[in-house]
């Protein structure tokens, strides 16, 4: 069995060698992300920008370049039976896994990405990435809670934690927990993006939906999700953090034999050996090279 993990936002674009953006049906998908994001997404990717920061842009052009490189894939011969993503990568699993068009993944992307950042420019915060056990992580919600809000916002590892709050906690905690900023627009996975759940329960709804053909483990809860659950699991991890550990886990009882990671190779490879071991080897996908010695395995 193959299972595909696929990154969300809050990393380096572009995360892929020119030879795959190359390749037609990755610029077709990233030429989709453009005309969303109103934008030149590829110009951007291949000769960067400070643009590539901005939650409408990045969002659509992470989801069309993972997208593409799952096609990518799939003409090789590599299909997986089991996909999951983290944050974002929600949305490019569930198009791999067949349940929507590659064109209303990306224009979802750019809806999505667009309702955060207006929320985070109406809620300004961010997430700090801390370092510890649970214990530690909980001592670190109640403090940040006594200066101003603080909420967890994905449970990465039994070790790694990304918390999500205003500035007045976050300014509290960062000098004195292990605790470092991370790179994101806003405080992702937590109630100051409540305001941006009905537009995005919308469009998702507006959008046709297909039988999915691998399963799909979500966010939301860690579970294995059904047509009939997905999308509201994908509008809640709005408001609500990341499961990764459990999503982890799941995955872990269906004993894939190849693990495929779409995005860059140390956040993802990070993700997956802290929860299921060093051991585990972890297929980095990020180059036509890495595609064809994928197709070869």
């Amino acid at each position: 069995m193959i299972a595909s993990l696929f990154i969300g936002q809050g990393v380096d674009l572009p995360w892929v060698d020119d030879d795959v953006l190359a390749e037609p049906i990755v610029a077709e998908r990233v030429a989709l992300a453009s005309e969303h994001a109103r934008c030149d997404i590829m110009r951007l990717l291949t000769r960067g920008g400070r643009d590539l920061a901005r939650s409408e842009i990045v969002q659509p052009a992470m989801v069309a370049v993972c997208l593409g490189v799952h096609r990518l894939l799939e003409q090789a011969g590599v299909t997986p039976a089991i996909v999951l993503g983290h944050s974002l990568g929600e949305l490019t699993a569930w198009a791999a896994a067949g349940g929507l068009d590659d064109r209303d993944a990306i224009a979802l992307a750019a809806t999505r990405g667009r309702l955060m950042a207006r929320e985070a420019a109406l809620h300004p915060g961010g997430m700090v990435r801390v370092k510890g056990d649970r214990a530690l992580a909980d001592r670190v919600l109640a403090d940040g809670a006594q200066h101003g809000w603080l909420s967890l916002g994905a449970d990465n590892g039994p070790d790694e934690y990304a918390l999500a709050g205003d500035e007045a906690a976050l300014g509290y905690v960062l000098p004195r927990y292990p605790a470092v900023r991370l790179a994101v627009a806003g405080a992702w996975h937590s109630p100051a993006m409540a305001g941006a759940v009905d537009e995005l329960a919308l469009a998702v709804a507006a959008v046709p939906k297909n039988t999915m053909r691998a399963m799909l483990i979500a966010n939301r809860d860690g579970e294995v999700a059904t047509e009939a659950t997905i999308a509201s699991r994908f509008v809640d991890q709005l408001t609500h953090p990341v499961q990764w550990v459990t999503c982890l886990t799941t995955l872990a009882r269906f004993e894939p034999r190849r693990l495929l990671a779409v995005g860059p190779g140390k956040t993802l490879r990070a993700l997956i050996h802290r929860n299921l071991g060093v051991d585990k080897h972890v297929e980095m996908i990020d180059s036509m090279r890495a595609i064809e010695a994928a197709a070869r395995a």
